[in-house]
């Protein structure tokens, strides 16, 4: 399954603390950020694909949140 398709990425710089940025190197070498299959990836692009899943989890929970809320709104 591809995620993302083809579309244009724009590149930001993030921060995030030394704690997080250990926990993320050593996810990425017990293989628990997963490389897609038959795949080689960069460190770099390891971590990108993590942060973007991780906003792709949280703009669809906003979605079902919203959609929550618009049923209960519907119901009063």
């Amino acid at each position: 399954m591809e995620m993302f398709g083809r579309v244009g990425l724009v590149e930001i710089p993030i921060l995030i603390a030394p704690d997080q940025k250990v926990w993320m190197d050593k996810m990425i070498k017990e293989g628990r950020i997963a490389v897609p299959p038959g795949g080689t990836l960069e460190k770099g692009s390891l971590y990108s694909m993590f942060i973007r899943m991780l906003l792709h989890n949280a703009m669809e929970e906003q979605k079902r949140q919203e959609a929550l809320e618009a049923d209960d709104d519907d119901e009063e």
